[in-house]
């Protein structure tokens, strides 16, 4: 087997080592092309699938090929023939995109699910814990970025996030890209208790939709939600998963009131600094009838769009969580209930909660509106 100049003799070596070394070498094979390929760029694969080319790791379908306990010569020639290039040293594959011609959402068990058993006033989440949770990554004036938001995962190409997020943000900052797979901001390579995820997935922006009666001057923040779609489909792992969207007509007419419900997010905690870990925090559901005069008094008008949560001293989510997730888990379920939109100056102010826009009545406008 000949890579550039060094050959190397594979004759009688076990085949995962083979298949190991095949994929280490990736590396190495490209270090004298001149030409480097861009992310996303259209490919067609090994079985003559349209594809784009991605970072290895980020092909679930080879990694899947990578990881089997007992490969073929047929996979190792499959992954070689499936390298289209390198970009600063790490190995492009060409990976087959769906020809699924419009999005789908997911139901149970294909979403919801997170595959382990085990925000302000809240505490750590575990490594795998929310795996639909993402981060919106905004570019500024001055050329920095930063994580300013959150969202969540629905299916392969979209996150749903706040309206806000995109409209009411500050002159000069647009959305850059969407993270998913993150749980501690300053590690590159995430472990705890002996399991390390894979490296967050950086996906570019291909489409943004607000939804069409927000009003970035109305005080209630009605119909605060928008949706991002990604240049590509992502694949899922234990780290990247999908939430349920509450599809049914019984799911959407359920009443959430009085019952525990969950935030997860990177906002700002008890110390006014972002979190460098994701959070998570337990609220119980308020009806709007305790919830809205509260409000109202300060000239709020809350509806059915709306849903509220928290109240308590300490326990809510704040600044940097918005467009996050509140959810619940249904029959082994985990759904998305709201989406963090707004709430008293103060985080955790109690007798205020927080202010979400209400899911269930925006779920045809999802449906309408992914592709």
């Amino acid at each position: 087997m000949l890579f550039g100049s060094v050959k190397v003799n594979l004759v009688g070596a076990p085949l995962l080592f083979v298949l190991l070394w095949t994929v280490q070498s990736l590396y190495c094979h490209f270090s004298n092309i001149p030409v480097l390929l861009d992310l996303n760029a259209n490919c067609i694969t090994p079985l003559g699938e349209s594809g784009k080319c991605i970072l290895f790791r980020e092909c679930q379908p080879l990694v899947a090929i990578y990881n089997k306990p007992l490969s073929t010569h047929e996979d190792t020639q499959f992954l070689t023939q499936s390298r289209c290039g390198i970009l600063q040293r790490k190995t492009l594959v060409c990976c087959a995109v769906s020809t699924q011609t419009k999005s789908s959402l997911p139901e149970y068990p294909q979403c919801g699910v997170q595959l382990s058993d085990r925000v302000l006033g809240g505490q750590p989440t575990l490594i795998d814990e929310f795996p639909w949770t993402a981060l919106i990554e905004f570019q500024k004036p001055d050329g920095s970025f930063g994580f300013h938001c959150g969202g969540s995962l629905i299916n392969e190409r979209y996150i749903v996030t706040a309206a806000h997020c995109i409209k009411s943000i500050p002159r000069g900052w647009k959305v850059f890209r969407v993270r998913l797979g993150e749980w501690d901001l300053t590690s590159a390579t995430d472990c705890q208790d002996g399991f390390c995820s894979n490296a967050p997935i950086d996906l570019d922006v291909e489409q943004i939709v607000v939804h069409s009666n927000y009003d970035t001057k109305d005080q209630s923040n009605a119909n605060d939600i928008a949706l991002i779609r990604f240049t590509r489909q992502v694949y899922y792992s234990q780290t990247v998963r999908p939430i349920c969207l509450p599809l049914s007509s019984s799911l959407r007419n359920r009443d959430h009131a009085g019952v525990p419900s969950y935030a997860a997010g990177w906002g700002k905690t008890e110390s006014a600094t972002a979190s460098e870990k994701k959070l998570k925090v337990e609220m119980n559901v308020k009806s709007l009838q305790e919830c809205a005069p509260v409000y109202q008094r300060g000239g709020i008008l809350l509806k059915s769009t709306h849903m509220c949560a928290g109240g308590v001293r300490g326990k809510d989510t704040c600044s940097g969580d918005s467009g996050g997730p509140l959810m619940r888990q249904i029959s082994g379920a985990w759904y998305l209930i709201g989406v963090v939109s707004f709430g008293p100056q103060k985080c955790g102010t109690a007798g205020v909660p927080g202010v979400y826009t209400n899911v269930a009545e925006y779920v045809d406008w999802i449906r309408d509106n992914i592709y």
